[in-house]
């Protein structure tokens, strides 16, 4: 079966409607991964084929959602809805608009997650998306490599073609969609790995999981390194939970020899981390980010309830810049590069609370019995340490793509008990069914 059959069984018993949405789907994720200012573009036009389906069907509700994932998107909710009540004691109340229209994908996404009937989809329609998503961060990559080698022949000096001027995208938000991938890829892989049919794509995709570490490593991200060595741990200790202590073994050399080589062929890759360590050792601060937490906290004492308002801080954190002479910082105008951070400034205590309970809340559940999700579980440790280091959900860049892969791991999950509690359990047999776990899990309904 070759690749334009496969997709066309994506769309086969689908009626017009659920085929159209659909593909507005995989469209929103293609999108996000080449430019976020398409991502809005196919979020608009996903809204627009959620609609059409409802009035088409009659119908309107997720019915297969759980009521435990449904309390996570309404978090999210709940969490934009803070933010619009901190309006009314911002002193810019203006700018607090505007900043609400940006962060309208966190309100946006979970909505349609409630609203769209989502039955149709199967186990390959949430693996093709993880695999498209995978492609097209690979086919950047291939471009970005290609111009590479084009700038180095052309005269161009190594260092000019590394770490931030190797691709575009801002590094740390393209390290956040690369660890990602890893993690969606890792679980296809398990799912294809004792499969005779699919043998020779299992390898593929044990390729492609290479080709993004070493993305990451070339384009030079401290947090994109931090968070894949916290994605790789998290995934064999996921293996060592399933006393497949062989495998976890290999990945955790395999993936330290890969490191080691990266160190001894090309060093320059890994000159931001290493100059960092340098400036910890010596007692320097390690990057701007430590002056500018300063800054945040400093600005914590005086509001610590309810916070400044929506976007009603920046004033009072930029003369703290000038305070603390961080010429840069203030001429920049630089964010407080940390979401909680950002959360307790702008909405107090009551905010930070609400965005705590919205990012561990999914995985405490996945943790569970009834809703075990491992794949929500890497992805919750990966993004939760991720907007330590940036207000990911401050900028569009971030908000479409966590907010859609956050809604889309808890919609798509099917809950299988812990393969190493014995005894049977009652699950909760709902559809949409589950990204891929283990292979040796037993499938409950067939594709």
């Amino acid at each position: 079966m070759d690749v334009k059959e496969k997709i066309a069984l994506l769309f086969t018993n689908l009626r017009w409607y659920e085929a159209a949405e659909y593909a507005a789907m995989a469209l929103y994720v293609a999108s996000v991964a080449i430019h976020w200012r398409l991502g809005i573009w196919a979020l608009a036009i996903l809204i627009i084929a959620a609609v059409a389906k409802m009035i088409a069907s009659k119908k309107v509700g997720n019915l297969g959602l759980s009521k435990g994932f449904r309390y996570c998107l309404l978090m999210m909710v709940l969490y934009y809805l803070i933010y619009l009540f901190s309006i009314h004691y911002s002193n810019s109340p203006m700018g607090g608009f505007v900043v609400l229209g940006k962060k309208l994908p966190i309100i946006l996404i979970p909505i349609f997650f409630l609203l769209s009937n989502l039955g149709y989809v199967r186990r390959k329609h949430v693996s093709a998306l993880s695999l498209l998503l995978a492609a097209v961060l690979t086919a950047r990559f291939c471009i970005m490599l290609a111009q590479a080698i084009l700038d180095l022949m052309a005269g161009e000096a190594y260092k000019n073609v590394i770490q931030s001027h190797f691709d575009p995208m801002h590094y740390n938000y393209l390290a956040l969609y690369i660890n990602t991938a890893i993690i969606l890829l890792f679980f296809e892989t398990m799912r294809y790995w004792q499969q005779p049919q699919w043998r020779k794509w299992r390898w593929i995709l044990v390729a492609d999981i290479m080709i993004m570490v070493e993305y990451i490593l070339i384009i030079g991200s401290r947090s994109g390194l931090l968070t894949m060595i916290m994605v790789v741990a998290s995934l064999v200790a996921y293996l060592i939970l399933l006393k497949e202590y062989k495998k976890g073994t290999i990945i955790a050399l395999c993936f330290a020899l890969f490191l080691g080589l990266n160190h001894i062929v090309t060093p320059e890759l890994f000159s931001r981390a290493e100059n960092t360590f340098e400036k910890m050792e010596n007692g320097e601060d390690a990057d701007v980010r430590e002056d500018i937490w300063e800054c945040g906290i400093e600005l914590v004492e005086d509001h610590e309830l309810i916070g400044y308002g929506n976007d009603g801080y920046w004033y009072n954190l930029f003369q703290e810049y000038v305070a603390h002479d961080l010429t840069k910082s203030y001429e920049n105008k630089l964010n407080m590069h940390n979401q909680y951070l950002e959360t307790l400034v702008a909405t107090g205590i009551i905010g930070l609370v609400i965005l705590i309970v919205m990012v561990v809340l999914p995985a405490i559940l996945s943790l569970t019995r009834k809703y075990w999700n491992p794949v929500m579980i890497v992805f919750t440790i990966l993004y939760s340490a991720w907007i330590f280091f940036e207000e990911g959900f401050s900028r569009q860049m971030g908000l479409l793509f966590i907010c859609w892969w956050y809604c889309t791991l808890l919609a798509f999950a099917k809950h299988y008990p812990a393969p190493w509690w014995k005894g049977k359990t009652d699950v909760e047999h709902c559809e949409p069914p589950n990204l891929p776990t283990h292979p040796s899990l037993p499938d409950t309904k067939k594709s």
